[in-house]
């Protein structure tokens, strides 16, 4: 703290403490989108004004899609906010720790309802294995490359019933490519769907 003090001496007025270090500091880009403006990245004015907006996504959400009972107290909303900032980024990617039943899902799906992304989920049963996984992945590229959609893939450690999973989403998550996800013949159809969307694009 005292080493941020002595820093913000070298940036005169622009460096004030009190605007420096003033609460609550958390940036969304989502808010302004709410409100029916170009989704810009900036503070907002309140933890009282931010309430009033996810309260109302929130509704909607249970209108929209499935009654989901949040209580939206200050760390909630902070964690909504952090979830959208990362899931908004290309490729972004979290990993969520709590004990079970604090939300952490919950949180996920509202930020993606924001955000207007698909939500995906794999059921994982006692037979679910390896080439289940596969066909999922290939679903969801599909959805994504093809239709455009934009998704959040929710994945919990309670449904990682083989280690061998874990070679999968290791490819996703530093790359994005998983060899031989699809067979050769279905490569070319998928390239086939976006050929006029990528031609159009400068591609």
């Amino acid at each position: 703290m005292v080493y941020m003090t002595n820093a913000l001496k070298e940036f005169g007025e622009l460096g004030k403490a009190e605007t420096i270090f003033a609460e609550p500091l958390l940036y969304t880009s989502y808010v302004a989108a709410c409100e029916g403006h170009e989704a810009s990245y900036l503070p907002i004015k309140g933890m009282d004004h931010l309430k009033q907006i996810l309260e109302a996504k929130l509704e909607e959400y249970n209108e929209a899609i499935a009654s989901m009972n949040l209580v939206l107290f200050n760390q909630a909303m902070e964690h909504v906010s952090r979830i959208a900032r990362i899931v908004d980024l290309p490729v972004g990617s979290a990993l969520l720790v709590g004990v079970g039943g604090s939300g952490k899902q919950s949180l996920a799906k509202l930020s993606a309802f924001i955000l207007g992304y698909d939500v995906i989920r794999i059921v994982v049963t006692t037979s679910y294995n390896m080439n289940d996984l596969k066909a999922d992945i290939q679903m969801m590229f599909t959805k994504a490359g093809v239709t455009g959609n934009q998704l959040l893939f929710i994945l919990t450690d309670g449904q990682i019933s083989d280690n061998k999973f874990l070679v999968y989403i290791n490819d996703l998550l530093s790359s994005g490519w998983i060899p031989e996800l699809f067979p050769k013949d279905e490569i070319d159809g998928l390239i086939g769907k976006i050929r006029g969307e990528a031609k159009s694009n400068g591609y």
